[in-house]
Parts: C-alpha cells; structure tokens; sequence
C-alpha cells in the first residue's frame, strides 16, 4: 500500500473522539474505553469524523477485550449498510464485509488485536456491536467490549477506485455542488467520473481537497447557465439558499423560513454553458445530472443543449410556487426535458414551508421507448444510476 498519508492512535483520553452515533453508552476507565449497547432496537456504533479517511484505502487496528457480560459480536461499519467485520468473542471472523483483509491476533483470553483494510468511501469511521450479522438489533444493555485503542492508517487508494475502466464509469455532473458529492453517490467513487461546479472559490477549494482522490474527477470554479456572460449571485443568510435570482418575499414572508433567504450580500460569478465547454473539450458528456441552484434549474438545463439527448438522467430541485422571482417552475422543467426524451419518474416533497408543497426533488429518466434503444453499455449505466436514485427499473 506504500507509505501511509495520514496516521493516529486514539488511546486514553483520545478515545473519547469516538463519539456516540446510535444506541450506545461509553465510559473511559482506566485508560480504555468501556462500550455497552442499549435496549432499544437499532444500530449500536460509535463514530469518528475526519475527511482524511475519505477516498481513501484505510487500515484500522483495534485492540479490545471482550467483557464477561458480551451478548454481541465487535463490528467495523462504512457507511450506507456496508459491512466491514464482524468479530465474535472467541475470535471468529464472522463476516468479512467489504474488507479486503481482516485478522485476528489473539493475545490472551478475550483479548484480541482486530486488523482491517478497506476501501472508504466516506469520512467517518465506525464501530459497535453487532448480533450475528445482524447490525440493526434490540441490545441488553450491558457492558459489550473494552476499547483499549485504535490505530487510524489511510493510504492513496487511486488503484482502487480505478478499478472501473473509464469508458465503463458513469459521468456525474453535479450543478451546485458546495457540500461536495451526496452520499449515495460518493459510495459509488469507484464507478463514477464528478465533475462539480462550485463557482465560490473557497468552496470549490474545499471540496477539491477530497474529490481530487477521485481518478478524473474536476471541480470547476464557474456557474452554469443558458449564456456567456457575468451574473450577480444573491449570497443568502443560510448560503445554501444563494442564488442567481432574487429571493421573492412576497411568497417568502408567509414562511418561518423566510428569513434565511435574506440577501446579506453580492458577487459577480462567471457563467458559461454546459455545452460550449464541451465543445472546448473542457467536461465529458454527461450521463447523469444533479442540480440545486435555487430557483435557476431551468436555465442551467438549457445550457447543456443537445447533451441532454444522451443523458440518461436528472435529479434536481425545483418548486410549485415562485419563491425566487421570474423563476420557471416545475411544469416548465417537465415540458422541456421532455422535448429530450424524459420522463418525470419521482416527485418527493422537501418539508421546509410548514407543511405546503412548495419545493421538491425531481427525478427524470429517459423513458422507457429510449431506454429500450440505449447500447448495451449506456443500458448497464442506467441501471446502476436508477439503482442509486431509487427509481423502481421500466417492467
């Protein structure tokens, strides 16, 4: 694996950095950290945070003692369902997950070294109990393990998620991209090429420090939109509400969260299209897009031309009232892509106006007539993108 990027041993007073997730209740004595689960039904895992850990191959080493009032096996998890171990009391490999290597070194009884390498795709790391292979469970309430301490290695993982040859890789472009990608799609790293418009540059900064791991993957320091040119961006109270059009307070008002929609200030932003940076050779052709721009979906989407005629599918957010002014809504959104062979497949209400339906994520794939034309490759694309969205496969 070559030499690590990153490495701590949390022991002592530094095991308290391993903080309660689900169902767990902890107490430092001396010196180790003592773990019980609880009664309620639901995972048991404590959690680390650190984006060193993200994208990248991690090596964890665990040194624990098994309590004499143990019910539970000692889990590893990644994030999203993934199993990484799972160690039983007498020093079974109960299930080996996504790991590519566990061991067990067994020092005295009940005592044991656990060692795992995995792929990470997520920046925080997890450990709990487990019954059984059974993560998600009603505990008893006593005391599980002693955590004495945890090695934390990272290591460059570009070989791993190259694994995916790249004409085999789904193109995600993400419009609007701040926070960096969503979950569901950074546990996806090894089967996707990112590439994020992030037009702040201190924001498309931060998320470069991660999503650079990623092989291919660009961060571009531009806005989409319909045409050339520079635009004010409206820099809201609450920053994800920043947007190239004005907020409208005249439906806003009605609203407790009216106020976060409050312009504090302005910046001139650089706005290209999708399409002419295309033509350049600047971005790939997309396969699948995620936009949430507040309120100027519809002119990013016109921006992208005729790439949307081998796109296979949309997310973004979109809304029934006007809450930015002169902003196109949802039916406009459906009317058009549907001129490029889209059908909305999903509508799921985002509850941030005191229960009216007002702002939804919108799911568009190409219909069914289209998908049935696809190659075999963009046909393997599309399914593992439905898969990802939620979206139930054409019958």
């Amino acid at each position: 694996m070559g030499e690590a990027i990153f490495s701590r041993t949390y022991g002592g007073d530094d095991l308290s950095s391993w903080q309660v997730a689900h169902e767990m209740s902890v107490r430092l004595e001396d010196g180790a950290l003592v773990v019980s689960d609880t009664s309620r039904h639901s995972w048991h895992l404590l959690r680390l945070y650190d984006s060193a850990v993200l994208f990248r191959t991690v090596r964890m080493k665990c040194r624990l003692k098994f309590c004499r009032t143990a019910t539970t096996n000692f889990y590893i998890h990644h994030y999203g369902s993934l199993d990484v171990a799972e160690i039983s009391s007498d020093g079974t490999i109960v299930n080996e997950g996504i790991s590519n290597k566990v061991s067990i070194n067994k020092i005295s009884d009940g005592l044991f070294d656990v060692e795992v390498t995995f792929l990470s795709c997520h920046p925080t790391l997890s450990i709990g109990c487990s019954n059984n292979r059974q993560p998600v469970y009603s505990g008893s309430g006593r005391e599980q393990f002693f955590l004495m301490s945890v090695l934390v290695e990272t290591f460059d993982a570009y070989s791993e998620l190259s694994r995916t040859p790249v004409e085999e890789r789904i193109t995600l472009i993400d419009v609007g991209g701040q926070e960096g990608l969503q979950v569901k799609w950074m546990l996806k790293a090894d089967q996707i090429t990112p590439v994020v418009f992030e037009p702040i540059a201190p924001e498309a900064a931060l998320v470069r420090q991660t999503l650079g791991r990623i092989p291919g993957a660009q961060v571009v320091e531009k806005a989409l939109a319909h045409a050339a040119g520079t635009q004010k961006l409206n820099i809201a109270a609450a920053s994800g509400c920043s947007s190239l059009r004005e907020p409208n307070f005249e439906i806003l008002q009605h609203y407790s969260i009216g106020p976060i929609f409050r312009t504090i200030d302005t910046r001139d932003v650089e706005c290209v299209r999708y399409d002419e940076l295309f033509r350049t050779r600047a971005v790939p052709s997309p396969d699948v897009i995620k936009i949430d721009v507040q309120g100027f979906e519809y002119e990013v989407l016109v921006g992208f031309g005729h790439l949307l005629e081998s796109c296979l599918a949309i997310e973004l957010e979109t809304h029934f009232v006007p809450i930015y002014r002169g902003q196109k809504l949802i039916g406009d959104i459906v009317n058009m892509l549907g001129d490029f062979g889209f059908a909305l497949r999903q509508v799921r209400q985002v509850p941030n106006f005191d229960g009216d339906a007002v702002e939804f994520d919108a799911l568009f794939t190409k219909r069914r007539d289209r998908v049935t034309a696809l190659a075999e490759r963009a046909r393997r694309k599309f399914h593992v993108i439905t898969d990802v969205l939620g979206i139930l496969p054409y019958t």
